[in-house]
């Protein structure tokens, strides 16, 4: 299970990567969230298929894994575009509300000797 540091880092770059047209201005964590067009239960299932991937030890790049949250209609697919030494980058391309508009997020993971996975960008 990824460790609290490591999800806020995780919501924290996700909901970043959503509104990177926005200006910069200092906004706090709630009021990013709030503005998102994706729930919080819908971050949770994406990096529950974040970790499907980079905890599998043969993962290969081009493997993907679809998710979706019946409450808020959202799903997506995150798919492993590379891999290098300990690390795996993962693209999801998700669909807020059930609808066509798309929200895409990059992100890559590294795993440390102990195992233990940190997201790293």
């Amino acid at each position: 299970m990824i460790k609290s540091v490591v999800f806020f880092s995780a919501l924290v770059v996700a909901t970043s990567a959503l509104f990177a047209v926005v200006p910069a201005t200092a906004k706090p964590l709630s009021r990013i969230l709030a503005q998102s067009p994706l729930s919080p239960a819908d971050f949770d299932t994406m990096r529950a298929a974040e970790a499907a991937l980079y905890e599998h030890a043969n993962v290969k790049v081009g493997s993907s894994v679809k998710w979706s949250n019946p409450q808020t209609r959202s799903y997506g697919v995150v798919k492993v575009t590379a891999k290098q030494g300990a690390c795996v980058s993962l693209a999801h391309t998700a669909h807020p509300n059930g609808g066509a508009a798309t929200a895409n997020v990059s992100r890559r993971f590294c795993q440390e000797a102990s195992g233990k996975w940190l997201l790293s960008q």
